[in-house]
């Protein structure tokens, strides 16, 4: 999602560079999304909380795993003593069991994305709205996203106004 957003403003820089050709008297300004994200309140809170509920059932699929593991050890050491048919059910299982850990991983992994994208959009749509609150306050033509940029001339970023501004707006918007 952050990366998505990188690249609207950079298409949105390129589209408005014949803009800038002609316009000596623009104001342009940078401000970084990421850290926006990391370094306020609200940013913090919500990594936080992705990041608990990610351990949480990175645990749980760890205890599958180290079971499996387990499980195939023990069916290792007993493979040679086993008559061929109870050798081919412990096999079974075994498979069965490895399926079910690598269905897990892939479901958590996609329930993550999903949570990941509901829990960012609405912090987004406050960001958005803050660099354009900001810039229409501040007369800037432009706000590049800081990460898109190959130079950066000292006080044209402008993240820690536009963090302080996000903290304020997401208070207020819950």
């Amino acid at each position: 999602m952050r990366t998505l957003l990188k690249y609207v403003l950079l298409a949105c820089a390129i589209v408005a560079m014949p803009i800038l050709a002609h316009a000596a008297d623009m104001k342009i300004a940078v401000v970084s999304a990421d850290e926006v994200l990391q370094n306020s309140d609200v940013g913090k809170r919500t990594m936080a909380d992705l990041k608990a509920k990610v351990e949480s059932k990175q645990q749980e699929l760890k205890r599958q795993n180290d079971d499996l593991q387990h499980v195939g050890e023990d069916y290792q050491k007993k493979a040679v003593t086993l008559s061929p048919e109870a050798k081919s059910k412990a096999q079974a299982d075994l498979e069965a069991r490895q399926r079910k850990l690598m269905e897990d991983q892939q479901t958590f992994a996609q329930q993550m994305d999903q949570e990941q994208k509901r829990v960012m959009e609405p912090l987004f749509k406050v960001f958005e709205q803050v660099v354009a609150d900001y810039a229409k306050k501040n007369s800037y033509s432009l706000i590049l996203e800081k990460h898109t940029t190959h130079y950066i001339a000292p006080g044209v970023d402008v993240t820690a106004d536009i963090t302080r501004d996000f903290d304020a707006a997401a208070k207020h918007s819950k």
